[in-house]
């Protein structure tokens, strides 16, 4: 999980921020050179990569002058669809995969590399508290992760699934209540990759 991200503000968000654009944003090899005005061109063009730069930017001025943060958030509202709390603790590498309908609560708290589609709820539940999210996390199309649940680094989360209970660390969750299953090698080739560098060996397809 990232650190505190009020220790060194500016640093933090601009370490996350790039981040994020590179999961957004594959640099693919390319020079910065190359790399940057395609950037610049989404974030322009783009509502959900311009929605996390808003964010990035909300993070950073909430500390100090809470009127501008809530005008990002809302103008990430308005363009993008997305409600995320400029408090929310969200690791770098956030990628919006489909950015309209998604609800972040100001106490959840991610590590990197989140994948998250479209219309998804990370809040309150029926159990205080609000979502801690490990590393490498993908989170399907209307799911609600809900109250003070723990979701382990390399999980999935199903399309509408809706989470109650602690998902551990490379397991699926699906169904409304959800139910985990260990995930099997072979169904995400990324996921694989980056469960063999933590030095986790997976079941078979």
């Amino acid at each position: 999980m990232e650190p505190d991200p009020w220790r060194n503000p500016m640093n933090h968000h601009l370490a996350a921020l790039r981040g994020d654009l590179e999961h957004m944003v594959e640099p693919e090899g390319r020079s910065t050179g190359s790399w940057l005005p395609d950037v610049l061109a989404r974030v322009a063009l783009v509502p959900r990569v311009r929605a996390v730069v808003q964010l990035r930017a909300a993070q950073a001025v909430a500390p100090r002058f809470m009127p501008a943060a809530h005008l990002l958030q809302a103008r990430a509202l308005r363009s993008a669809g997305a409600e995320i709390s400029p408090f929310a603790q969200i690791g770098p590498g956030l990628c919006l995969m489909h950015s309209t309908g998604i609800v972040i609560g100001p106490s959840v708290r991610i590590g990197r590399g989140l994948r998250i589609y479209q219309n998804v709820t990370l809040g309150d539940g029926s159990t205080p508290g609000q979502p801690v999210v490990g590393d490498d996390v993908t989170i399907g199309a209307g799911a609600c992760v809900l109250g003070g649940v723990r979701v382990g680094d390399r999980a999935v989360i199903g399309a509408n699934a809706v989470v109650t209970k602690d998902v551990p660390a490379d397991h699926v969750a699906t169904g409304a209540p959800a139910v985990s299953r260990p995930r099997k090698r072979g169904s995400d080739p990324r996921l694989d990759a980056l469960a063999r560098e933590a030095g986790v060996e997976l079941t078979a397809v």
